[in-house]
């Protein structure tokens, strides 16, 4: 990713707990993959760490299709389709992903933040704010650009915190 955002810092933190802000919470903020400003990472000591605080986005990882939450309904949407996905698995991803921009939306001063989901072999990028989420269309990210054209944007532009 490092090509798309040369300013910006893609952090593996799956397994490294925010300890920081988010000890008082009774579940982990751990995302898969934490995105740093140039020089607001986590020092090297802690290089693996996250710090939700000075996340940019919050990316999430699923490797089976029944984890995704979200539903693009065949034809025309009627009435009655859903688009968010009521499976077991998919709700808890649907939680897991909305606790992380919770935690990033209460230790930041924004308006909004964003996060990618990735699940397989289609991403989904979507914007947080104190109203809800918007979210875009299945990113089919090996045949389509606009993940790659999402981080050349994020390197441009802050995405995350606009006070």
């Amino acid at each position: 990713m490092s090509s798309f955002a040369p300013g910006l810092s893609f952090i593996d933190t799956h397994s490294n707990a925010d300890m920081t802000n988010c000890k008082s919470f009774t579940f982990q903020v751990k995302p898969d993959v934490c995105v740093y400003a140039d020089g607001a990472s986590p020092p090297r000591a802690r290089q693996s760490s996250c710090d939700i605080s000075a996340a940019e986005v919050v990316v999430e990882f699923k490797w089976e299709p029944h984890h995704n939450p979200f539903h693009t309904p065949a034809g025309d949407p009627g009435p009655t389709s859903h688009f968010v996905s009521e499976t077991d698995k998919a709700m808890d991803t649907l939680g897991q992903i909305t606790s992380y921009t919770a935690a990033q939306l209460g230790a930041q001063y924004c308006t909004h933040a964003f996060s990618i989901l990735i699940i397989y072999d289609q991403a989904y990028i979507i914007r947080w704010d104190r109203e809800g989420a918007t979210v875009s269309s299945a990113i089919k990210y090996n045949e389509e650009p606009h993940l790659a054209d999402f981080s050349i944007t994020m390197h441009k532009h802050r995405l995350c915190c606009v006070v």
